[in-house]
């Protein structure tokens, strides 16, 4: 990729992603629990994969995984900062904790818990005159599946920026 796609893709970003955000925002929530290609969900929450990486069985130097995730970060980037403009300052939400806590016999929310199997961190806004939130995180399954920027949903209570202390 080029210096000059490399700038391109952040302005890019929000224009393609905002308005997926705000079909999510304004959706009602499903009333039953689903999963299909573009993410998963349930009468609580919703997650979207706005956009996905090759797969990396191939990449023995992680030279693909490192472009991908330079392009997945520079994408999140542009997007919350989109959303930072709109709403003010995210929340900076520690999955890691969470992943931790579910080792130790602490449950998460289902939504949470599930997140915190692929990504380390969210970012996370309240919507104003909403019940709902968003959430804007990178994550990977596994090592050779691919990367996702996932837009998130949820009227369930925010997430503790970390869920280590109890949370």
């Amino acid at each position: 990729m080029s210096t000059a796609e490399q700038e391109a893709v952040p302005q890019e970003a929000p224009g393609r992603y905002l308005p997926v955000i705000d079909a999510m925002i304004a959706q009602p929530f499903p009333a039953a629990d689903f999963e299909d290609a573009a993410g998963y969900g349930g009468p609580a929450c919703r997650v979207r994969v706005l956009r996905a990486s090759q797969d990396f069985w191939d990449d023995a130097y992680h030279r693909a995984l490192n472009r991908a995730d330079a392009e997945m970060s520079a994408d999140l980037g542009a997007l919350a900062a989109a959303l930072t403009v709109r709403w003010g300052d995210p929340l900076a939400v520690d999955l890691g904790s969470y992943l931790k806590a579910g080792f130790d016999g602490r449950r998460a929310p289902e939504l949470i818990e599930r997140l915190s199997q692929s990504a380390c961190s969210m970012q996370v806004w309240t919507v104003p005159d909403s019940s709902r939130w968003i959430g804007l995180t990178v994550g990977q399954h596994d090592t050779e599946l691919p990367l996702e920027l996932m837009a998130v949903v949820s009227r369930t209570p925010l997430p503790a920026p970390n869920a280590g202390g109890g949370g």
